[in-house]
């Protein structure tokens, strides 16, 4: 099986952005919702100019489709990623309004049953996160993104990922990407070169 894809998300320096692409990750990660990495489009537009040959991902949590929009047009953005609770007629607008691709993020303990995910009919990828107040044993989730994936679903496999998990983590799971922020920062939002490194190291072994 080829390696999976990998995302490096809460990017908010055009440097770290072009490291990691540099490195070998395929898709940088800007995020508009609340959280300390949280940045404007202004920036975001920054980051797009310092990796042109990435997909650049928009991280959006219940948004307006007017809020979607101009951050697609300011910043160039080549996906979309929805963190809260936007439906499956929410994510056919946005696809319709912008014509990019959409990531769907579940962030549970356990992955939805396949009907919940078949609802999402113009959704390309989802993404699974571990929520806050896991108490599903990780190895149990890592099978659950895999029966997900063998169903013909393109998954991301995120939460708490770092350069010692990763591997292991990937060879469970199977997964078409992987997603990491906090597990190769050194503060919130500043990506650590040494870790980043090492990430995309595992990834490929």
């Amino acid at each position: 099986m080829s390696r999976p894809r990998v995302k490096i998300c809460g990017l908010t320096r055009p440097e770290d952005a072009a490291l990691a692409v540099s490195l070998g990750a395929d898709f940088a990660g800007v995020i508009f919702a609340d959280s300390p990495r949280r940045i404007d489009t202004a920036r975001a537009a920054l980051i797009r100019a310092a990796v042109p040959s990435a997909l650049l991902v928009g991280v959006f949590r219940d948004p307006s489709l007017d809020e979607v929009a101009e951050a697609v047009r300011a910043a160039d953005l080549d996906l979309l990623q929805f963190h809260g609770q936007e439906t499956p007629a929410f994510c056919d607008e946005a696809l319709a309004t912008t014509g990019r691709p959409i990531i769907k993020v579940f962030n549970s303990s356990r992955v939805p049953e396949v009907a919940q995910l078949a609802a999402y009919t113009t959704t390309s990828y989802f993404l699974f996160d571990t929520s806050k107040d896991d108490s599903v044993p990780p190895q149990a989730r890592l099978h659950d993104v895999d029966a997900v994936r063998r169903m013909g679903f393109r998954v991301f496999l995120a939460g708490g990922l770092t350069p010692e998990s990763v591997r292991a983590a990937v060879a469970t799971a199977h997964p078409f990407a992987v997603d990491v922020c906090r597990g190769v920062e050194s503060a919130p939002g500043i990506k650590d070169a040494a870790a980043l490194e090492r990430f995309m190291s595992e990834v490929r072994a």
